[in-house]
């Protein structure tokens, strides 16, 4: 996400800012300048403790003091002090020979500011400790360059970069709260999807059973056109059956007409114009009832056409309705399915947003910790900054009051 883009360009800008403030110099005049060396051995035996005090260079991170006497005795008295600084150790050697008398006092301490240092150690006849010792490093005057003279500079661009740091601080509070509050946006903006998509589902079944319903009473229609038709066809039969009979009667009716002529005719002449007359009476009552036999048979045949038409028509209904049927039910597999994907979409999608939302929460608290403590690293270095400064004027001010070299320290007998 864009903010979380700008989190972590912050946190980068931050942790390089405070490693370019914290770094040490890598030239090789971190403590050069004049240093006073204030040297304290204890008690050995009979012999009491003694101290000794003198300003020595520091060039390069190098250091080196050479004296030569004589004493009172007239034997020769020489000493030679040397030593070198590096990340931020110092190791010291003070070698010192009195006629045949060598001893070596070895001192090596750490930092405690830009311009001191402590130095613990002890007094040596070969590889014999005779007595522990004490050095400390103090810095007099320091060279441009250094660490005590970049100390104010250092000072003021790690109050700057805090200041800068607090402004990022904010500015990356600010975009993880915008973060937070789209990442919020975001997971309710799917919730309610995934409610539409499910009230959605819901709908598509109740419509799927309604449609259902639908065609089980489509169903019972074709069953009962089906059963109207079965009726129809019996109805037809029973038509024919009539016609039949009604044939046969008129075959009947006519026979008995021809034998009823046929007397006449035997029976009497006198009657014979009225049995024609009859006769022919009875064949317009004949030609009648073939015409109405036709007519019954046109109107059997109509009736079992239409019959036939509605016995296809119920089929095609009932094809149709089947089609019908299976178009539906594919449709609802078809809408069902589309449904499920686009819930398990939802859901996968509102369980992606959770997962990003609780990275994003984790990646920020990370991070956030990350800055409080480059914070706190820079307000220590700032801290440090500031007690070497104070230190540096202590230590000018004490240099102005002791130009002169103490006194020579005394001998071990």
């Amino acid at each position: 996400m864009p903010s979380n883009n700008v989190t972590a360009r912050y946190a980068t800008q931050i942790g390089a800012g405070l490693f370019l403030l914290l770094a040490v110099p890598a030239q090789a005049i971190e403590y050069d300048g004049n240093w006073q060396f204030t040297l304290n051995c204890a008690a050995q035996g009979a012999q009491p403790a003694f101290a000794d005090r003198f300003t020595a260079p520091i060039a390069q991170n190098s250091f080196t003091r050479s004296r030569a006497s004589r004493s009172a005795a007239g034997l020769e008295d020489s000493s030679r002090f040397s030593g070198r600084v590096e990340a931020g150790q110092m190791r010291a050697t003070l070698e010192r020979a009195r006629g045949n008398e060598r001893w070596t006092i070895r001192l090596a301490g750490s930092a405690i500011s830009d311009t001191r240092f402590d130095l613990p150690g002890g007094l040596f006849v070969g590889e014999r400790q005779l007595r522990s010792c004490q050095l400390v490093a103090e810095a007099l005057t320091s060279a441009p360059g250094s660490l005590a003279a970049t100390a104010p500079l250092r000072a003021a661009a790690a109050q700057q970069q805090l200041t800068e740091t607090t402004a990022q601080l904010a500015a990356a509070a600010a975009a993880l709260a915008a973060l937070q509050a789209s990442s919020e946006a975001r997971g309710d903006t799917l919730q309610t999807e995934l409610d539409l998509a499910r009230f959605e589902g819901a709908a598509m079944r109740n419509e799927m059973t309604q449609r259902s319903a639908a065609l089980l009473v489509l169903t019972g229609r074709v069953q009962a056109a089906e059963a109207a038709t079965t009726q129809a066809q019996s109805a037809l039969a029973q038509a024919v059956a009539a016609a039949a009979t009604g044939i046969g009667q008129r075959d009947q009716r006519l026979a008995a007409a021809a034998a009823a002529s046929a007397q006449a005719e035997t029976a009497a002449n006198a009657q014979r114009s009225a049995l024609e007359a009859r006769a022919t009476a009875a064949e317009q009552s004949g030609a009648q009832a073939q015409a109405a036999l036709a007519r019954a048979e046109t109107a059997a045949a109509a009736q079992r056409s239409a019959l036939e038409a509605r016995a296809n028509a119920a089929e095609q209904a009932r094809a149709q309705a089947q089609a019908a049927l299976a178009r539906a039910e594919t449709a609802a597999a078809a809408q069902r399915s589309a449904l499920e994907a686009r819930v398990n979409a939802a859901e996968q999608a509102s369980a992606q947003a959770q997962a990003a939302l609780a990275r994003a929460e984790t990646a920020a608290a990370a991070q956030r910790s990350a800055l409080e403590a480059r914070v706190t690293a820079a307000e220590q270095a700032s801290a440090q900054a500031q007690a070497g400064i104070a230190q540096l004027r202590v230590a000018l001010a004490t240099a102005q009051r002791e130009l002169a070299e103490a006194r020579t320290s005394l001998p071990p007998r």
